[in-house]
């Protein structure tokens, strides 16, 4: 999954791309992100787009 930050709108998105559209629904539960919409890319691997409201960064557990 990847991840940047869209600074084009009015209100930042965030960028993860995903294997399957259902990896989108799943970090929004997990993360407990807003997930504005999914869009297709041109990628093989990582076929989707998942755009979240805002910005958004996964955890990182090895902080302590």
């Amino acid at each position: 999954m990847s991840d940047t930050l869209s600074l084009d709108s009015e209100k930042p998105e965030s960028h993860h791309c995903v294997t399957e559209r259902r990896r989108c629904y799943e970090m929004e539960q997990k993360y407990n992100w807003k997930l504005l919409r999914i869009e297709p890319t041109r990628d093989k691997t990582l076929k989707y787009d998942c755009v979240f409201e805002g910005k958004t960064e996964f955890p990182d557990y090895l902080e302590d």
